[in-house]
């Protein structure tokens, strides 16, 4: 029997089958070019190395002006456009359009060459070079505002446009990442958008991010996009919800990929003493001070706890509300309160000694 992960590798080895190989249409696109032409097209685009030249780099090379290489890139692609109606391009033309449609009209070109290349950056070049000849697909974007994406209409934008308006009001309220439910939910009353659109027209908007823990939130949020160790720790412990060891902390922050390099414990725990935003709780356990946590030995948190209190507190009690706050063993705190010199019995109770 066939199993579901099987299954899904069947799939997507047939959906690989089905990808047109850009690289290939491109080169059969020039078939009819000089070989000049086929070769400055070819560094222009990053068709050969994977990585484009510059005008001015190409012009050097073949110690021509920088205006005529322009000259002889338009003449080219003003060739390669008549190539457009043949059969084979028009089936990789449609491949592209249908995965944008499948995307409500509008893709970011990372997510796209993403999703149809597997042959490395001179077969990614390819793809851009490809949607670039084509009179059906557009390239858009807008400074600050939507990322480099792809579109069939460019009457779409406004529709993204003022989800970006909305999605910002909702977060900026909340002043906190959102889960998708509760992003479209707030989006979704303002605008007549489903569900699936406004996701869609998130994903490529600049100011608005989903992070690794899957919450939406402004991409200047520390939350969204934490940039140094400090950041990454306090969103760990943030997402998690709970003291953790810098050991645990190190390893949360490698799992959800917040940073490119591997995190070092040592590192982590370096910066964890040096920022006044964590508290020490435990050998090596760290907290937020936010949660209500406290800097301070066993013996000032007691002191703490009991000065808080009215009455004498029992010894169940006490230690109830030291584990709230530290983690520490049982016997830890008890050679602590059994100080004499600061503490003292009172019945079945303890208080602080006058």
């Amino acid at each position: 029997m066939i199993n579901n992960v099987e299954k899904n590798n069947t799939f997507q080895k047939s959906r690989a089958k089905e990808r047109p190989e850009f690289l290939a249409l491109a080169d059969s696109l020039m078939s009819g070019l000089s070989e000049r032409s086929r070769e400055i097209m070819a560094k222009r685009y990053g068709l050969a190395s994977g990585k484009g030249e510059t005008l001015e780099h190409i012009g050097a090379r073949y110690s021509i002006t920088r205006e005529r290489v322009r000259q002889i890139i338009a003449d080219a692609l003003k060739n390669i456009s008549q190539k457009m109606e043949e059969s084979d391009f028009k089936k990789a033309e449609e491949k592209i359009i249908f995965t944008i449609e499948e995307n409500d009209g509008i893709m970011k070109e990372s997510d796209i060459i993403s999703l149809l290349n597997t042959d490395g950056p001179s077969e990614a070049n390819a793809i851009k070079f490809f949607a670039g000849c084509s009179k059906k697909i557009y390239f858009a974007g807008e400074k600050g505002e939507i990322e480099k994406s792809w579109v069939v209409s460019k009457d779409i934008l406004e529709s993204v446009r003022e989800a970006g308006v909305k999605a910002r009001a909702v977060l900026e309220k909340a002043k906190r990442p959102m889960t998708d439910a509760e992003i479209s939910g707030g989006v979704g009353k303002e605008t007549d958008l489903s569900e699936k659109k406004i996701f869609h027209f998130l994903k490529v908007l600049s100011k608005i991010k989903r992070n690794q823990f899957g919450k939406w939130g402004m991409r200047d949020w520390t939350e969204i996009s934490p940039k140094g160790t400090r950041e990454k720790i306090y969103v760990v412990l943030k997402e998690t919800k709970k003291p953790l060891h810098f050991t645990e902390i190190a390893s949360f922050i490698d799992k959800y990929k917040l940073g490119k390099r591997k995190a070092h414990p040592q590192t982590v725990h370096n910066e964890l003493i040096k920022d006044d935003r964590f508290v020490l709780i435990g050998r090596g356990i760290y907290a937020l001070r936010e949660w209500g946590y406290s800097e301070g030995t066993i013996k000032d948190v007691l002191k703490d706890i009991l000065a808080k209190s009215k009455e004498p507190l029992d010894r169940e009690e006490i230690l109830a509300r030291v584990f709230k706050i530290r983690k520490v063993k049982k016997t830890t705190v008890m050679i602590n309160l059994n100080n004499a010199r600061v503490f003292e019995r009172r019945g079945e109770g303890y208080t602080i000694k006058r």
